[in-house]
C-alpha cells in the first residue's frame, strides 16, 4: 500500500467512487470542488498507490438467479494449505476464501443458484485433498452487506 497519508480530497474521492464509480471526472470534480484534471490525476495516483484496486460494476447476483449463499468452515491439513487454497480459489461459486482463527482453519463464502448446486459445490470442496472436515451454514437473509471502506 501507499505510505502517504490521504488528504481530505483523496478521502472524498474514495467515498464518491465507492458509491458511484460511473460518474464522470467532471461530475466528481463539481462534487469535490476541484478541476476534472485534478480528479483524473488523483484517481490515477490512488490506483498506482494501491488504494483503489479496480473500478468495477457491482452486479446484483439475485437478478442472475444466484439466490443461495452459504458459509463453509473447514478443518484442513495445514501441510496442504496452499493446495487447498488454490483448489478453493478455482471454484467459481466460491466468492471468498478466508484464513481464520479459532477451531476452523479456513472459511469460504459460496454463492449458488439452488440447493442442488450447493450440494455439488460442497461435494467438490469435501473432495479437495487436505480438507478433513467441513461445516456449512446457509444464509437465510442478508441483514447488511457493504463493500465500502471508510478511509
Amino acid at each position: 500500500m501507499g505510505g502517504k497519508i490521504l488528504d481530505e480530497i483523496d478521502v472524498k474521492l474514495l467515498e464518491i467512487l465507492q458509491e458511484n464509480a460511473d460518474l464522470t471526472y467532471a461530475e466528481i470534480a463539481k462534487m469535490v470542488g476541484v478541476s476534472p484534471s485534478t480528479v483524473y490525476v488523483r484517481v490515477k495516483r490512488l490506483k498506482e498507490q494501491g488504494y483503489i484496486r479496480k473500478i468495477v460494476a457491482v452486479v446484483n447476483p439475485e437478478q442472475l438467479g444466484y439466490r443461495l449463499r452459504a458459509l463453509v468452515f473447514m478443518m484442513i491439513d495445514v501441510k496442504k494449505f496452499n493446495k487447498v487454497v488454490e483448489a478453493l480459489s478455482s471454484i467459481p461459486q466460491v466468492r471468498g476464501v478466508y484464513d481464520v482463527t479459532g477451531e476452523w482453519s479456513l472459511a469460504c463464502a459460496v454463492l449458488v443458484r439452488d440447493h442442488g448446486e450447493l450440494s455439488r459445490v460442497l461435494d467438490l470442496i469435501g473432495s479437495i485433498d487436505g480438507v478433513m472436515n467441513t461445516s456449512t451454514l446457509v444464509v437465510l437473509r442478508t441483514i447488511k452487506e457493504d463493500d465500502k471502506v471508510l478511509p
